[in-house]
């Protein structure tokens, strides 16, 4: 083979295959301690009573045991076929040469056969060039190293096919040769490939919250998704994969997620859409049997409410509101108690203003039980027994009010908008949102509002459960729900990921992000990343892309592309529906035939994507398309989908259905929608139409 006269090929080779043996070793010896450890358990629990508390604890130590043993296996198992995928050969005060691997793999108990991709080391491999460099030990301490070699390794099952030495990583040769296979081979070989601007964001520390604005097909789901392996590695101790919480825009994104964060050692993260999580921390206070969610504002003519529910002045006025309510909860007035005050006005307010973020009903207790100690001390001075003095002490038990007293949030809310509706400004908003709350009508953003209302009144522990939020397409949540976010959660950091450009949901979305950064969260102590550069898409879906974005009138962030050629986007001008089914056939199996593993027919809607599913599927294998769109999951083969359920997602190849002028008039927020469909094709994107097409396609 050409590939064996490269300087230390044999070595390389033979290196390969110990590592192998002894991968194998640990495989046989891991099986034989599974194996009796599962009788160990068998037997325990056979023998369990629920009395017996020794034996409860054995048999809860032995199936943790077991569990480990099983994931340390599949480590194992998945470690044979491609040990590793980096070396680096360093001096720091003696030599080392180190293989890097999805996994850390164990020599003996003691020694370290592959280092685990998450190690402080191996950020060298991804970050530095040969020369002197450095990296972070696990306690902050900065180690000066010498790098002489970088080596980057093919190996398919077991088999060595090919290495490349690199000064970065971003070796063209390399990473175009992986980004040219399908998604499948893709996603297997993401840890090899990162970057040296991803593994920045990767390895940032948990202690400051990070935005990062990424084009598309610069790799955001997936550098959150190492992200939250990479914190769980190194901060296990501070941080608790039950505490981390994944939030998506639609369950479809969720799923596609769901099928990676297995392969990279996180299996108890939470991952939900934004509107459960609100539903989640609202609990007992919304109750679905009795209102109802929907997109309450989704007519045209009510972009300007949308925009107002959006925006961050919705939530400073209805934290306002709530300083007021708050107030009139409380009594203030003097208190007077045997000829004297021992409870100030001012005292009493400045209490209140002194904790801002604990919930009213907190300030209660708290205000209760001072005036009660003041009570005592007055009647003790006075000489009283202290009978009397207890029963003195309980009339003032609940003077600010009762710490576990139920309230109506809905109630609470309704009173924010008729105080709104008093207005000038506001008056007509108030009024059609009342009409919907009436109706029992409530959409994303007034749960936002509600577990705002509940946070800031209601003693309650259920905002004490997460360490880490991780936010995915950010861009599809009005700049007004972080800020709720960060209200309701003020000492919990997040990594949030997004792209303005992909804004599909315009009048309510981020179309920047300057609120964010500077209102919401700290320029000084938070970071904000932007990823430029797009691996998804070849120079011809790229460039047809920027051309659809630069027809908006909003900015725009510019877009590199990995230097990978294909096929021009074509657009295939039919004359009936029917013309057009015959060549979305056509179509789909060529690209099957190409060996493309995802297809996606993009539609404008739900509606249209179920229509095109039952035609197309008489002529050709189409998934089937769920009847709730939260049903909807991500699979090999051809789907029809709403261009809002591809968000986050990519795909082998892309067909777009009829764009017409119709159905994507020349507004900013079709040009944005235009530019999400176009940009999930990996190697080949096509247009079908018999309209007239969408200007902003021409």
């Amino acid at each position: 083979m050409e590939n064996e006269k490269k300087p230390d090929w044999k070595k390389e080779e033979e290196h390969l295959q110990e590592c192998r043996k002894v991968i194998q070793s640990n495989l046989d010896s891991y099986e034989e301690q599974l194996k009796q450890t599962k009788a160990e358990t068998k037997e325990l629990y056979d023998n369990y009573r629920s009395g017996d508390s020794e034996l409860h604890n054995e048999l809860v130590i032995g199936l943790d045991w077991q569990s480990l043993l099983e994931k340390t296996l599949l480590k194992n198992k998945k470690a044979i076929k491609k040990p590793y995928f980096g070396r680096i050969d360093y001096t720091e005060q003696e030599d080392y040469s180190l293989y890097i691997g999805k996994n850390g793999i164990m020599k003996n108990p003691k020694e370290v056969l592959i280092v685990d991709w998450r190690a402080p080391v191996a950020a060298v491999y991804y970050d530095s060039d040969l020369g002197e460099s450095s990296y972070y030990s696990p306690q902050g301490e900065e180690i000066s190293i010498t790098l002489k070699k970088k080596r980057t390794y093919e190996i398919e099952n077991g088999h060595l096919e090919d290495y490349y030495d690199t000064d970065v990583i971003a070796n063209d040769e390399f990473l175009t040769k992986y980004l040219a296979k399908n998604k499948e081979v893709v996603l297997g070989e993401i840890i090899a490939t990162i970057q040296k601007e991803q593994n920045e964001i990767i390895r940032d520390t948990p202690w400051h919250s990070v935005i990062v604005q990424g084009v598309a097909g610069s790799g955001k789901t997936t550098v959150a998704m190492h992200r939250i392996s990479y914190l769980l590695y190194n901060y296990k101790e501070r941080l608790r994969q039950e505490e981390f919480y994944i939030i998506g825009s639609n369950k479809t994104l969720l799923n596609y997620i769901t099928g990676v964060l297995p392969s990279l050692e996180v299996y108890f993260a939470k991952q939900i859409t934004m509107l459960e999580f609100f539903l989640g921390l609202l609990e007992k206070n919304f109750s679905m049997k009795k209102y109802k969610l929907a997109d309450i504002l989704k007519e045209e003519n009510k972009a300007f409410y949308k925009q107002f529910k959006g925006s961050l002045t919705f939530v400073r006025q209805i934290d306002e509101f709530l300083r007021q309510y708050e107030f009139n909860l409380i009594p203030t007035d003097n208190i007077e108690y045997h000829g004297g005050i021992i409870y100030s006005t001012e005292d009493i307010k400045k209490l209140i203003d002194t904790f801002p973020m604990y919930p009213t009903q907190e300030k209660m207790d708290m205000l209760n039980k001072r005036l009660q100690r003041k009570i005592e001390m007055v009647n003790e001075k006075e000489g009283e027994e202290k009978e009397k003095i207890r029963a003195e002490v309980k009339k003032y038990k609940q003077y600010f009010g009762k710490k576990n007293k139920k309230l109506d949030l809905i109630e609470i809310y309704k009173k924010f908008y008729f105080q709104l509706k008093s207005m000038e400004a506001t008056s007509q908003i108030a009024t059609v949102i009342l009409e919907h709350i009436d109706m029992g009508q409530f959409d994303l953003y007034d749960l936002a509002m509600l577990t705002l209302i509940k946070k800031r009144i209601c003693s309650t522990d259920d905002f004490s459960f997460v360490s880490h939020v991780v936010i995915d397409e950010a861009q599809d949540f009005g700049v007004s729900i972080f800020e709720v976010l960060h209200k309701i959660f003020p000492d919990v950091n997040f990594t949030i990921m997004g792209d303005v450009s992909q804004n599909i949901y315009y009048d309510t979305g981020m179309n920047d992000w300057k609120a964010l950064r500077t209102e919401v969260f700290s320029e000084t102590k938070d970071k904000f990343y932007i990823l430029a550069k797009s691996y998804r898409n070849t120079v011809e879906i790229s460039e047809f892309a920027e051309k659809i974005l630069k027809k908006g009138t909003f900015e725009t962030y510019d877009i590199a592309p990995i230097i990978r050629h294909g096929e021009k986007v074509s657009i295939f001008k039919e004359n009936s529906e029917k013309e057009m089914l015959k060549k979305s056939k056509e179509l789909i199996e060529q690209w099957k035939e190409k060996g493309y593993d995802t297809t996606a027919i993009i539609c404008s809607d739900m509606e249209e994507a179920r229509q095109v599913t039952e035609k197309l599927s008489t002529l050709t294998k189409i998934e089937p398309l769920p009847k709730l769109a939260e049903e909807v999951k991500f699979v090999n083969g051809t789907m029809v989908l709403p261009i809002h359920l591809t968000k986050g997602l990519e795909f082998d190849t892309v067909l777009l259905w009829n764009p017409s002028s119709k159905k994507y008039p020349m507004t900013d927020g079709n040009a944005k929608r235009l530019y999400v469909a176009v940009t999930r094709a990996l190697h080949e994107c096509h247009i079908v139409c018999c309209e007239s097409l969408s200007k902003l396609l021409n």
